[in-house]
């Protein structure tokens, strides 16, 4: 017997609000789209006056920042997609970076580039002493203090330095930037009073400061930047160096990189240490990524408020439960249509 329209109209309403349950539960469930990537790299410079760009252009302030340091050249070739904060200073060693650069670095913080290292030896004051032909028992003393340094002192400053810098920015990307080799390997060199012995001298202490820097890169998975490399024809006594030479013995800036030193020498090697703005940005947008599956620290559906405002998770499945029952008493509904007896359905 063809049942009531009342009864049949019940029926077909539970099967669409099963299937409508149903379907709401389905686009519940369905993960939230991925964030956009973030519009700016959060960007803090440390470091000395290599990474404050002495030497490469008019200077600023007590720490002489410069608009030719590599971090602002990096940050310059992209206009609007890097928020920059140097705190890099001329004259800073390791123990400055810890006590006075570190507060520029938190959990937001996405890129971290330092240079480091060369004032704890002395290198540039080194450099002044030896040119003077009348300390040549000084010069001899200070080299020697500075090989001592190398393989005592300096590789534990570093590696606590270095360590402090990843601690405080945790989900950055740090880049250690290296020191170029001061000199060219010629004979003769006019661009510096020095003999060929204290040239030599002077380059195997910077090689020591960078493998040192090279290692705790490696121990601490961050990106060392080879900025000797670039340098590789342009030291002092070249003929194109990039390094400021002894008319900057007066104003402090002899063995800085010049603007093009800092251009095609320190920003040419972050670029391929760490790529452009826009490849960090990607990395950001990767790194910030949510996992797939949920997260172990979301709450249960046990913990979830009883109002209804528990997460999208926890409601999806409210949905699912609620269509299962619908879909359950349709099915009973039309079972028992077709199912009871005759007389029953002609009472009705």
């Amino acid at each position: 017997m063809t049942p009531p329209p009342f009864s049949a109209a019940l029926s077909r309403f539970l099967v669409v609000a099963a299937v409508t349950a149903a379907a709401s539960g389905l686009m519940g469930a369905v993960p939230a789209a991925a964030a956009e990537p973030a519009g700016t790299v959060d960007y803090v410079a440390l470091g000395d006056s290599y990474a404050a760009g002495v030497g490469a252009g008019p200077e600023k302030g007590p720490c002489r920042v410069s608009d030719g340091a590599y971090p602002q050249l990096w940050a310059a070739s992209d206009p609007g997609t890097v928020s920059l904060t140097s705190a890099a200073c001329s004259g800073a060693v390791t123990a400055d970076v810890r006590a006075k650069q570190l507060g520029s670095l938190g959990d937001d913080t996405d890129l971290v580039s330092i240079t480091i290292g060369g004032n704890d030896l002395g290198l540039i004051g080194a450099v002044r002493l030896c040119a003077d032909q009348g300390q040549a028992k000084a010069c001899r003393t200070k080299l020697a203090a500075i090989n001592k340094a190398l393989d005592t002192t300096l590789p534990r400053d570093l590696t606590r330095t270095l360590a402090a810098v990843a601690k405080k920015a945790p989900n950055a990307k740090l880049a250690i930037v290296g020191y170029p080799m001061p000199f060219a390997d010629v004979a003769d060199c006019s661009s510096l009073p020095l003999s060929r012995e204290l040239r030599d001298a002077g380059n195997e202490a910077v090689a020591g400061v960078n493998r040192i820097l090279a290692a705790r890169a490696a121990a601490l998975r961050a990106t060392y930047v080879d900025a000797a490399r670039p340098y590789t024809g342009h030291g002092l006594c070249s003929a194109s160096p990039w390094l400021v030479g002894a008319e900057g013995l007066a104003a402090q800036t002899v063995l800085h990189p010049t603007l093009q030193g800092q251009t095609a020498g320190q920003l040419s090697a972050l670029r391929d240490g760490v790529g452009t703005p826009k490849a960090v940005l990607a990395w950001i947008a990767e790194r910030d990524r949510p996992a797939a599956g949920p997260s172990p620290a979301a709450p249960s559906a046990a913990a979830a408020p009883a109002d209804g405002d528990g997460s999208p998770a926890t409601a999806a499945g409210l949905w699912w439960i609620a269509g299962a029952a619908l879909v359950l008493l349709a099915a009973g509904i039309l079972a028992y249509r077709r199912l009871r007896p005759r007389g029953v359905a002609a009472a009705e």
